[in-house]
């Protein structure tokens, strides 16, 4: 599911990823400057991959409009690229 919030409170990359645990997000920045300070004003957030494409329908949206954003976060559905599970050889 697909969460607008369009907060309007400068919060860290942390601080949404506490509020926010196995999810993605879009943050707003007002310059690429601030990108390295790893905060912005958080836009949306995604609950499940099922609204992955909704995500990014949103941060097209906005970047036509203008606005530059920051995708984050991740669901956590094998903890990393390309890494699924363990196998061990008997």
């Amino acid at each position: 599911m697909l969460k607008i919030l369009d907060e309007k409170v400068l919060k860290t990359d942390d601080e949404i990823e506490e509020l926010y645990k196995d999810c993605k997000y879009i943050y707003i920045i007002d310059s690429y400057e601030k990108l390295i300070e790893h905060s912005g004003y958080l836009y949306c957030v995604s609950t499940s991959n099922e609204s992955y494409t909704e995500l990014y329908r949103e941060r097209n949206k906005l970047r036509d409009e203008g606005k530059i954003c920051v995708v984050g976060g991740s669901y956590n559905n094998g903890g990393a690229i390309g890494v699924q599970y363990e196998y061990k050889a008997k």
